[in-house]
């Protein structure tokens, strides 16, 4: 793996998502609305951080992530790269880069409404990029799968409302709360409750497991599927 194809990568994915401003606009959604309905409702507004943060984790990493590869694929600008003797692996880590970038700055926008202090802002960027690495996978997949970034953005949506919630329903209903536990988001959430509680941070095998678990499941299947599909199909 060469240093230079990763910065490369990194550089030219930041200059062509810095000239798409729409799409750099939709990572502020979530922040807004946690804000507002934080600034809106006088009571159970401790919740609506712990329903967004998760959610726009998962939309920026998934998102950006399906849409780079989907638009170079729709342009052919990924068969060039291929062309020019970058490996998969430096493609995929020069963008996983710029991923974990936007999504560590656009997740901080909530920092104000969690309260974070001291080592707590340890634990909440530690398992941030933890879940931003499993929904890059998830992202990687569906920008594989899709033919254009319109097709990208469309199987996008569902699986971020579905995962992105799990930890809602789980609170909400506890039929549901077995199995939104065997998601990272879910773990997620419940470490940024512990910070906004000021309690101290669970670290046990169960959530360490349900990360690796979780990696594991997300990257066997990007592996089917880049076997069936290859970037440049």
């Amino acid at each position: 793996m060469r240093l230079n194809h990763v910065k490369a990568v990194f550089q030219k994915t930041l200059k062509d998502m810095t000239r798409n401003k729409r799409q750099l606009l939709l990572f502020l959604i979530f922040p807004i609305m946690g804000f507002f309905f934080s600034a809106t409702m006088e009571e159970g507004r401790e919740i609506f951080p712990l329903t967004f943060l998760p959610m726009n984790a998962l939309f920026c990493s998934v998102n950006i992530m399906a849409a780079v590869i989907s638009e170079e694929k729709e342009k052919g600008t990924l068969r060039c790269l291929m062309f020019a003797n970058v490996k998969p692996i430096e493609y995929f880590i020069g963008n996983g880069l710029f991923v974990l970038l936007i999504t560590m700055l656009s997740s901080s926008l909530f920092i104000p409404l969690i309260n974070i202090s001291g080592t707590d802002y340890i634990y909440f960027y530690g398992f941030l990029a933890l879940s931003s690495i499993c929904s890059m996978v998830l992202g990687a997949t569906v920008g594989v799968i899709a033919r254009n970034q319109m097709a990208a953005n469309g199987l996008c949506a569902p699986i971020t409302i579905l995962v992105g919630m799990l930890p809602t329903f789980g609170v909400t209903n506890e039929s549901l709360k077995s199995i939104s536990e065997l998601f990272y988001s879910t773990r997620f959430a419940d470490t940024v409750a512990e910070i906004m509680n000021k309690v101290a941070i669970t670290i046990d095998y169960k959530i360490i497991l349900t990360y690796v678990i979780n990696f594991i499941i997300c990257i066997t299947i990007f592996s089917l599927v880049y076997r069936k599909k290859k970037l440049d199909d």
